[in-house]
């Protein structure tokens, strides 16, 4: 496996990163800015690991954490691009294929199988995974099918011979993106809709995306309530990427398009979580955004998202479902919204039905005056007119809902939770 990776951000070497196991009591990761890299002054991490922290001017390795915390022993600007519930269920598929067992896997090693397929731009090297550059061609419903067969088999998925390349597709295309969902990333040719893997770099007629899968076993319609939400969030105000229910013969799957791609090419990403750390309150991510110097849309962008995840029932608003940008001058802006969407179960707890950020430390029974004080004190335009719009455009949700054909005992559940996030 690898040991040392050497990480990259647009063709320029951003520096080496090193698992250390020398001492199994304090292992964890180190890191090295390479020096040309310094002489450009793009600061990937300015909130975590600056280029102009004290010990960086010292010249001082960065070390990462415990490698049983959340970062896994990395620096959080590159445990960002870890694979998440569903990209580790296919990862452990491939190592137990390649006869690799989990306890000789490092957070380096998982940076490598990553490789060029990262979300943002970082790349790292060498890669794991074999002619990851090459763009082949998609058949969404087969890959679909295959990824329905992965969940139904999660204890036992084997490379099989008669399913090899499509393992090598999905390992290929549905490692990267975060979340619990099954999701792969494509790439779609605007002129003749052609449907290639995303992980590459296409000519411009190719837009990029994200595509989860519509599971028609579940007993919830994730991915039309996603396009749903989406419609809701765009009549709200709410900056979100370009989206659409796309059916493929008989299944029809949410895609969003990336905001970590763009004319230019890969866009440097970092989540709330990984810029800030731990957060834990909507506060802490105003807070954020003032030490990023980001201006008044990017606030007012984010209080919006607020407000909406609040009366909407999406609880499902941790950290790492809030992002931002930097261009290629080194300048940090709020990344488009994602992941909005109804996320409450209600076979849990009351208590466990929060919000996953607090708001005036309160994560539940959060009041509109409660809003409105996050607001003014974030100095934000008339938040009692956003607090009503919100309301105004989710009356709107039945009539979507019946749009999209979802049935009247889901309206049922959706509108029994909603009431209870009336603010009045």
């Amino acid at each position: 496996m690898e040991n040392t990776v050497k990480i990259s951000l647009w063709d320029d070497t951003v520096g080496y990163l090193t698992w250390d196991n020398s001492d199994w009591r304090k292992e964890s990761s180190v890191f090295k800015f390479d020096s040309s890299f310094l002489e450009k002054g793009l600061d990937i991490s300015p909130l975590q690991m600056s280029i102009n922290s004290p010990a960086e001017k010292a010249g001082i390795p960065m070390r990462g954490g415990n490698p049983r915390n959340i970062f896994k022993g990395l620096p959080p600007v590159f445990a960002d691009s870890l694979p998440d519930h569903w990209g580790n269920s296919i990862f452990r598929a491939w190592a137990k294929e390649h006869n690799i067992s989990m306890r000789m896997i490092s957070p380096v090693d998982l940076l490598a199988f990553v490789g060029k397929r990262a979300m943002g731009a970082l790349e790292y090297h060498p890669s794991l995974i074999d002619a990851e550059d090459e763009a082949c061609d998609v058949n969404v419903q087969e890959l679909y099918l295959f990824a329905r067969s992965v969940l139904e088999e999660r204890t036992k998925m084997t490379f099989s011979s008669d399913r090899e390349l499509l393992w090598q597709d999905l390992v290929k295309l549905g490692t990267s993106p975060g979340g619990k969902r099954p999701k792969v990333l494509i790439a779609i040719n605007r002129e003749n809709g052609d449907i290639k893997s995303g992980q590459a770099m296409l000519p411009r007629e190719y837009d990029y995306y994200v595509l989860k899968y519509d599971n028609e076993s579940d007993a919830f319609p994730y991915a039309r309530m996603e396009y749903i939400y989406w419609r809701l969030c765009r009549d709200a105000g709410i900056d979100m990427s370009d989206s659409e229910l796309k059916r493929f013969d008989t299944a029809s799957h949410f895609i969003t398009k990336r905001f970590d791609r763009g004319p230019e090419g890969k866009i440097h990403m970092q989540s709330l979580l990984a810029m800030a750390g731990e957060v834990s309150s909507y506060e802490e991510a105003f807070d954020t955004m003032r030490k990023l110097d980001l201006g008044y849309k990017d606030f007012e962008q984010l209080y919006r998202r607020m407000v909406f995840n609040v009366l909407s029932g999406n609880i499902d608003d941790h950290a790492r479902n809030f992002s931002f940008l930097m261009d290629r001058t080194g300048r940090w802006s709020l990344a488009p919204a994602y992941d909005m969407v109804y996320s409450i179960d209600p076979s849990v707890l009351e208590v466990q039905k929060g919000q996953s950020l607090s708001i005036c430390g309160k994560k539940s029974g959060i009041s509109k005056e409660d809003l409105i004080q996050i607001g003014r004190y974030h100095d934000i335009n008339r938040p009692g007119e956003v607090i009503e719009r919100t309301k105004d455009v989710l009356s709107n949700l039945h009539g979507y809902m019946k749009e999209e054909g979802i049935s009247d005992s889901v309206w049922k559940m959706v509108s029994t939770e909603l009431k209870s996030k009336d603010i009045g």
